[in-house]
């Protein structure tokens, strides 16, 4: 029963962050300067709220979860008859937003320009390259999402080629880190991007733990349950958030024209993955419950 209790407390601090998060976009900001109102109490909640979220799945994760630290791939993972199939949707989906962000690459290398006087100062030809990767991979890892979701609705032996079908996805999270921080560095205000950048990493953590348990890796148990709920939670608090925002803001309509092309198919993205790693959370938390009767 405790061990459900995480995956509540995850969703249901995921919902409130969402409804922060939707605030703050709303209502936080100066009218004037664009800036963050200073002091503002729901952002301040949001941040609290973040750390209470990421030191409860890391202190839970090595408690609750530690009889977990000899469990096998097949033992968390394996035997997702009919979860199985929704995370296949979720990585048909990443692959379909991923194709939308190659058609649209031109759009967002349009976003990117600088005008200086009557002059258009292009992205580099290594920035058109590295968004266009970051697309592929991401395209490459919604596959291995279907692949993995496939092997996980049988009954065949997990090897070190299926560590592979979670390696990918690391790779496209760590261009993706490179790639959003590259877009944002020159802005002012931290919170437009600083918890896409946590999310990031909470979502390459968790698939690099899932990898973890056929690579010999030291506490992978512990390390996906703290990863995968934090990711859980970024995904619904900040995309979730975002997406209501925008909705608001736009009536439904002009959501690409708010947030740009890349940002709002990140987003997409983002937000499949987050229900993808919600299944195989709350898949492995009751696969531990079953094998520890």
């Amino acid at each position: 029963m405790k061990r459900n209790f995480y995956l509540i407390f995850i969703l249901v601090a995921g919902l409130c962050g969402a409804a922060l998060r939707c605030t703050c976009l709303l209502y936080g900001y100066e009218a004037e300067t664009g800036l963050p109102k200073e002091g503002y109490l729901p952002a301040m909640l949001l941040v609290a709220l973040t750390a209470i979220v990421v030191i409860v799945a890391a202190v839970l994760s090595r408690t609750w979860f530690q009889p977990c630290a000899e469990k096998s791939f097949e033992q968390l993972f394996g035997g997702m008859p009919w979860s199985g199939i929704l995370c296949l949707l979720c990585g048909i989906g990443m692959a379909v937003f991923s194709v939308q962000g190659i058609l649209w690459l031109p759009d967002q290398l349009a976003e990117q320009y600088l005008f200086e006087g009557n002059e258009i100062i292009m992205p580099s030809p290594l920035i058109t390259g590295a968004t266009a990767l970051v697309w592929v991979l991401s395209f490459a890892a919604g596959m291995c999402v279907i692949v993995l979701s496939v092997w996980q609705r049988g009954k065949k032996p997990a090897g070190k080629r299926t560590g592979l079908l979670t390696t990918i996805p690391m790779f496209w999270c760590c261009l993706d880190l490179i790639m959003v921080y590259h877009q944002n560095s020159g802005n002012p205000v931290l919170s437009d991007y600083s918890y896409t950048l946590l999310l990031i990493i909470a979502v390459m953590t968790a698939f690099y733990s899932m990898g973890g348990f056929l690579y010999a890796a030291k506490r992978p148990a512990a390390r996906f349950f703290a990863s995968a709920g934090v990711a859980v939670y970024l995904a619904l608090m900040q995309m979730g958030g975002m997406a209501v925002w925008s909705m608001l803001e736009t009536s439904g309509m002009g959501i690409l024209q708010l947030l740009g092309t890349g940002t709002a198919l990140r987003m997409d993205i983002y937000l499949m993955t987050g229900i993808y790693l919600l299944l195989q959370l709350g898949h492995a938390i009751n696969r531990s419950r079953i094998e520890a009767q």
